[in-house]
């Protein structure tokens, strides 16, 4: 199948910080009105039964917050276009998988007097790609093991484009089972996160500012149907 969409989403407003290369910005503190991105969108999906996939390109357009004359605003635009591509099935009985692959081009429009025109957009790697597996154990009724791998490329931590956070890969796994307690379904769950427990920075939200990535995390839950 064939498909186009096109969509207007509201987006967080920004607030003014209290200073902006040592000066003090006027309006410190100013909280904004969300503002509204648009992204149009093209794609081709197939389903086979047994395997499936999609891909899609897409284009989306925001505007961008930042200080000017000693004032913090929306004045600026930046513009990501991207290729998504999808693979799901069950490709042998019993064996789940699921992945996908994101390219993006992110890049600054419209920056405080044309310096970072072009650059690309802070904390959007150009690559971002995963791929998952879920697998009934034969012989043992209700019982899955899963995997899962997860890569970002490399990305900017300045909108000038000067510092650059390295790319990481993180890999997980989990089980699960499902039985009956008392004539209810019972699912228990077991999950560690970043199993290796590398060190990375999951990713860079404004200039200069970085979040550290999760340590090996180990997650058990269960949940009951009634």
């Amino acid at each position: 199948s064939l498909y186009a969409n096109y969509i207007e989403g509201l987006v967080k407003g920004g607030t003014a910080p209290a200073t902006n290369g040592g000066q003090p910005v006027l309006n410190a503190g100013q909280v904004f009105a969300p503002y509204v991105s648009r992204q149009k969108e093209v794609g081709l999906k197939y389903d086979g039964g047994r395997i499936g996939g999609s891909v899609a390109f897409f284009t989306t357009d925001m505007p961008s917050a930042y200080v000017e004359n000693n004032v913090y605003g929306v004045f600026g635009k930046q513009r990501n276009r991207g290729l998504e591509f999808n693979v799901f099935g069950e490709p042998v009985k019993g064996l789940r998988v699921l992945g996908g692959l994101t390219l993006l081009d992110a890049k600054y429009l419209s920056t405080a007097s044309g310096a970072n025109d072009g650059k690309r957009v802070v904390g959007v790697p150009r690559s971002q790609a995963n791929i998952g597996a879920d697998w009934d154990v034969p012989g043992v009724a209700g019982l899955a093991l899963n995997a899962r791998l997860v890569h970002t490329g490399k990305q900017w931590v300045n909108s000038a484009n000067t510092l650059r956070a390295p790319s990481w890969t993180r890999f997980d796994v989990g089980a699960r089972y499902t039985t009956r307690v008392a004539d209810k379904k019972v699912v228990l769950r077991g999950t560690v996160d970043n199993v290796f427990g590398r060190s990375y920075w999951a990713g860079a939200f404004t200039d200069n500012f970085l979040t550290v990535g999760a340590p090996r995390t180990v997650r058990i839950s269960a949940a009951v149907d009634f």
